[in-house]
């Protein structure tokens, strides 16, 4: 992770920093992201880059960790526990946010495709390693609402989780690869879908 020195700087200079290698994670596979290129275009001369970082994966570690806290931020209380929603609802809700969140922050899109088609293994599954632990999550609120009886006992945890994230990454590539994405028709089929499973998962219709 950045050293301190990095954590002193002004917000908009570590802003330009992050600007900058989110730029060059687009552009780039990780195993051909380029120092300079960075550095160039955070407009920091290559000492002070080692002043901040260790290396690249160093700073490829800041970068994961600022998205984590970005999507944290973005979803908030849908990742908590203890919140009293019932999966399918806090599922679609957490969809829905989804799409906005890809909307607004089109480049760390181009990025995460970048780095799931890089060569580099150690990067893809530290970014993977982040959609395992949303997978496990999603899991333990399957399993939340099967013991308060709002899902099938019989109903694979995992199997669902899978199922509904392949479900919704379709229709996310299709509302994506429009040019205006309507929110109201994303939440309506988000709602269809969902209800089409419900009605062969929950003990009460």
């Amino acid at each position: 992770m950045p050293t301190q020195t990095f954590y002193n700087l002004p917000d908009d200079k570590k802003n330009r920093i992050l600007d900058a290698i989110t730029d060059e994670l687009g552009l780039h596979a990780y195993e051909h992201v380029n120092i300079q290129n960075i550095i160039k275009q955070a407009k920091i001369s290559r000492g002070s880059f080692y002043q901040y970082f260790e290396d690249k994966d160093d700073l490829f570690d800041y970068f994961l960790e600022q998205i984590k806290l970005l999507k944290f931020k973005f979803w908030g209380p849908l990742f908590q526990m203890d919140t009293d929603i019932s999966f399918m609802d806090r599922f679609k809700q957490i969809y829905i946010k989804g799409i906005e969140f890809e909307k607004a922050y089109p480049k760390l899109v181009k990025v995460a495709k970048k780095v799931t088609s890089s060569e580099g293994l150690m990067q893809k599954q530290k970014f993977q390693e982040g959609l395992k632990q949303a997978q496990m999550m999603y899991e333990s609120y399957i399993i939340k609402d099967q013991n308060n009886g709002l899902i099938r006992n019989d109903i694979d945890p995992k199997l669902l989780s899978t199922v509904l994230n392949e479900l919704m990454n379709k229709i996310t590539i299709e509302e994506l690869s429009k040019t205006v994405t309507n929110l109201k028709t994303v939440e309506q089929r988000a709602s269809e879908l969902i209800d089409l499973i419900m009605k062969g998962i929950c003990t009460h219709v």
